[in-house]
């Protein structure tokens, strides 16, 4: 089997994943709050995290991948009141829209994926538990943990409290007996979602919300919970803590986080104006388009969102394609491309794999050989399928990514630009070049005819 190598926040150092069952490993991301639309970076994590799941499907016989869904926070309830629509009217909406736009990216479907709100029993467990082990304490109302009781706190972000007060808005609150401490249950407001509780009538914090979540479908100790950098501090590491004061156990072996996303070097914002929802951007491109783009970039990485990008991301997608046009259109060989398994298993290399993909196009039509072009036309095709690429019907694919002409006319004038070439009528080939050109359509003459793409 193939040693898979992550970054572990954690330890800060890329490690071999060694997971706790062979036979069942497990995975948990922090998924949406269902409070609006989605945008493009929410999207990264979603893909990211895809292709380790893919990946890790391909090394293990049992996965189980667990994101769940936040739909009790204070965003959802001042937004519905913003619409004058229910709080269940907002999150459904909302929910219905992240499914139809995580499948449109490529994604599959998540073993486990728990809303919150169905969750309130197990969340009490654990905070009853943490109040007899001394790690939380009841006051006004509210439960909050006593972060200076946890010697280890700040073992994910590397922070000491000092760094963390001073460099962090702290609520400064008469219930709390220290700044740093933070709550578990709150007690709630009228007209938003409460629950009966052994401390009144409330609703639990965020950050317990994942604590109950992934302990009831994975347990106290997993193999890896994931997501993305903004939440390492202080949503993961109060998980942590809290783990630790209920159970005395890590929570998760690997701790995986993905970089963040800036539109055209700028940070997404309300007051610049530049946060592209995830819904829009799709009526524009491909889902598999905007994949692509997720994907050039090293998941640790920032990535920049251009226009640019997205136009090199669907150029490599048409070649893509393109290739497998020269290929059978089924194969029996099941194997991936070795290099793009061990660029993935490289701590989820993916813009290396990408470049293989390339690579491995390129041959495709530069060969001669039926049985060469049948086995890259295999490793292109597994290998793409790992990332979560190349699932669309070839014909389809440039089918919606070109509306000004259809595959009968483009398969037509090639026809016509072959015929004016064997009658040696250059000019008639070349103007029938232009018009291709002219309807986004780029032809290339290879040893096995002419291929073309969209651009």
């Amino acid at each position: 089997m193939k040693k898979l190598q992550l970054y572990n926040s954690l330890s800060n150092s890329l490690e071999d994943f060694v997971p706790i069952d062979e036979s069942n490993v497990r995975i948990y991301v922090c998924g949406p709050t269902v409070y609006a639309s989605p945008h493009v970076g929410n999207a990264r994590p979603l893909v990211v995290f895809d292709v380790l799941f893919r990946l890790l499907r391909s090394l293990y016989p049992n996965v189980a991948y667990v994101r769940n869904i936040t739909d009790v926070d204070d965003k959802i309830n001042a937004r519905a009141r913003e619409r004058n629509i229910s709080i269940r009217q907002l999150t459904d909406e909302v929910i219905e829209e992240f499914h139809k736009n995580a499948a449109l990216i490529g994604t599959l479907p998540v073993t486990h994926e728990p809303r919150a709100t169905f969750h309130i029993a197990e969340m009490l467990e654990i905070i009853q538990k943490l109040t007899e082990n001394g790690f939380a304490y009841e006051n006004q109302g509210h439960v909050l943990f006593r972060v200076r009781k946890m010697q280890n706190y700040g073992i994910l972000s590397k922070r000491t409290l000092d760094d963390m007060i001073a460099g962090s808005r702290v609520e400064i609150a008469p219930y709390k007996e220290d700044p740093m401490d933070f709550v578990l249950w709150k007690p709630a407001e009228e007209g938003t979602p409460s629950w009966d509780s052994p401390f009144g009538k409330g609703r639990p914090g965020w950050h317990i919300e994942c604590s109950a979540m992934s302990r009831k479908y994975l347990g106290e100790t997993f193999d890896i919970h994931a997501g993305g950098r903004d939440l390492m501090f202080p949503h993961h590491e109060n998980e942590l803590a809290q783990n630790f004061g209920a159970f005395g156990c890590v929570m998760a072996n690997y701790w995986i986080h993905n970089g963040m996303l800036l539109v055209n070097g700028q940070k997404m914002s309300k007051s610049l104006g530049n946060i592209i929802s995830l819904n829009d951007i799709l009526r524009q491109y491909d889902g598999e388009i905007i994949r692509y783009v997720l994907l050039s970039s090293h998941y640790q990485k920032t990535l920049d969102w251009t226009d640019k990008l997205i136009f090199q991301s669907k150029q490599s997608l048409n070649r893509l394609y393109g290739a497998l046009k020269l290929c059978p259109s089924k194969t029996e060989n099941t194997d991936v491309n070795a290099d793009i398994m061990e660029a993935l298993c490289g701590n989820l290399n993916t813009p290396l794999a990408l470049r293989i993909l390339r690579e491995i196009a390129d041959k495709i039509y530069k060969s001669t050989n039926p049985n060469e072009i049948e086995s890259l036309g295999s490793q292109l095709k597994n290998g793409a399928k790992l990332l979560g690429l190349l699932g669309k019907e070839n014909d389809n694919w440039f089918k919606q990514n070109d509306g000004a002409i259809s595959q009968e006319e483009i398969e037509k004038l090639i026809e016509e630009r072959k015929k004016a070439k064997s009658e040696k009528n250059f000019a008639l080939a070349d103007e029938i070049r232009q018009k291709l050109l002219e309807k986004n359509i780029q032809i290339e003459d290879t040893k096995n005819g002419t291929v073309w793409r969209a651009l």
